[in-house]
Formats: C-alpha cells, sequence, structure tokens
C-alpha cells in the first residue's frame, strides 16, 4: 500500500463508474440510503441539476445557436460521512466517490468499490460498466522565501517566467496522453493568484477542504489530472479494480513528470 506524504498537495479527488440506466432508482433509495448510514455515510441529500446541450442546439438548428438551449435535468443523491470530507454522488446511470481527505489509492478503490457494491446489490446487480473516471486535483502552495519553480518542471511555468515583470493574470498548460488499453489522462496546469479553487466543470458536492487548503491565499499552482477509459463491457468488480489501478498508475505518472524532486521532499516534512 503507497504510504501517504505528510502534506500531500492533493485536496480533492473523484473516482466514477458510469452503469446501465436505472430508469426507476429512486425506488431502491431508502434500502441504498440505509446501506450507506451503515457503512458510515449518514449524511443524504436531494439535489437537481440542469445540464445543457450546445452541440445539440447548433446541430439542430444549422449552425446557429438556439434561443433555447436543449437540457437535461439530473437528479443526484448525495451521502457524505460525518465530517463531510468523503461522499458519494449517485445518478440514474453512474456512481461517483469523491473525498478531499485522500490517503492514497488503495483506500480510496476500496470505498469507491463498497459503494459500488451496496447499489449493485440494492438494484440486484448491475449488467455493464461503460466508462471509468478518475481525477485529482492538487494544490501546489509554495512556502514562505520559495515560489512555484522550486517544486514544477520548467515546462509547466509558462510565459510568466519568461516576462518576470509582466502582471499576469493566469497561466494555463495542457496536455493529452493516450496508452492503448488502459485509457487517457489529461494533465491541466493552471497559476494564478487567490484562495484554492475547483475547475469549472467540477464542483464537490456536500465536501469540506481541509483547513489547510481553505485558508491558503497567494500563488500556487492547480495540478488537474483527469483520466479516463471509455468501453461498455459486463459489470465484474474485480476487473473495474485492476483497470482502475492501471488508469491510477497512467495518472501518477503525469503527476511525477510534472513536479521537481524538491517537491515530495517538500511535502513530506
Amino acid at each position: 500500500m503507497g504510504a501517504k506524504l505528510k502534506n500531500a498537495p492533493v485536496f480533492f479527488s473523484l473516482g466514477q463508474i458510469q452503469h446501465n440506466p436505472l430508469l426507476s432508482l429512486e425506488h431502491y433509495i431508502p434500502a441504498i440510503q440505509e446501506s450507506m448510514r451503515k457503512a458510515g455515510y449518514p449524511g443524504f441529500n436531494r439535489t437537481l441539476r440542469v445540464a445543457f446541450n450546445l452541440n445539440q442546439a447548433l446541430a439542430g438548428n444549422e449552425g446557429a445557436p438556439s434561443e433555447q438551449l436543449p437540457s437535461e435535468r439530473i437528479e443526484m443523491f448525495v451521502f457524505t460521512n460525518i465530517d463531510s470530507t468523503s461522499g458519494f454522488v449517485m445518478t440514474a446511470n453512474g456512481l461517483a466517490f469523491q473525498t478531499t481527505d485522500y490517503q492514497n489509492f488503495e483506500a480510496f478503490w476500496a470505498e469507491l468499490r463498497k459503494g459500488l457494491e451496496i447499489l449493485s446489490t440494492a438494484v440486484g446487480g448491475l449488467a455493464f460498466a461503460e466508462r471509468l473516471g478518475l481525477r485529482y486535483l492538487d494544490a501546489v502552495m509554495p512556502k514562505a522565501g520559495e515560489s512555484l519553480s522550486d517544486y514544477l518542471v520548467p515546462q509547466l511555468l509558462g510565459l510568466p517566467t519568461c516576462m518576470p515583470t509582466a502582471q499576469f493574470a493566469y497561466s494555463f498548460s495542457e496536455s493529452l496522453l493516450i496508452a492503448e488499453n488502459v485509457g487517457r489522462v489529461t494533465s491541466r496546469t493552471v497559476i494564478q493568484e487567490g484562495g484554492i479553487g475547483f475547475p469549472p466543470d467540477l464542483q464537490p458536492l456536500g465536501l469540506n477542504l481541509l483547513n489547510r487548503f481553505s485558508s491558503f491565499k497567494g500563488e500556487h499552482a492547480i495540478l488537474d489530472t483527469d483520466g479516463s477509459f471509455a468501453e461498455r463491457r459486463p459489470f465484474d468488480l474485480d476487473e473495474i479494480g485492476t483497470h482502475m489501478d492501471k488508469l491510477h498508475d497512467l495518472a501518477s505518472g503525469c503527476f511525477k513528470a510534472s513536479v521537481m524532486p524538491h517537491a515530495s521532499k517538500a511535502w513530506n516534512e
């Protein structure tokens, strides 16, 4: 089992499985909630999100945007632990485990598997899984007297390093790694001033950030490592676990290639 750094930079992690649609999911929620409560996730909330499909609007209007965008109402059931640092988000076709208190991948997968077992048992078995997702957000926060160049490889520091007297609002870089039969990982780096935040497409539902992240203000970098594998296969927890492990290794490789040797030392002090 991998050892966690004493001051690891990861402040949010997400694992998601998309499975066959369960149009009668609401019928099973009481039994699922009881099992989640016994598993250490007594907090419960029901929320509704509206998603807009811009591509569909353009395609349906010969390239011109419609006044009314096609929308989809997505009902979500959220189960959280007592401290609101970990929880599950359940929809009709997916289950996600999210945490702001990441320990290591083995412990992370154990919880995600626990949630999948609860769901599968409650609905009488899942037929297939068609997408696996794994995402990490790391906050690189230099200490007094240090700079981001002590932590990140030069390739990620961007144009501001070439124009030190200019006032930049932010710097952004992105790379896509594709590995056959494993998946793809998009590695993004955003450098900016201010507090630790989340990408526009990702918001933790019902979770609290650890204090050392929520209280930070200053120049920092967010490393957003987003891995996925899409292929419809019969639902098999052991196979899913094996593939998630491979996806984690790919994402971990991107993270390690992004940081300087000083970073690991600093995060373990």
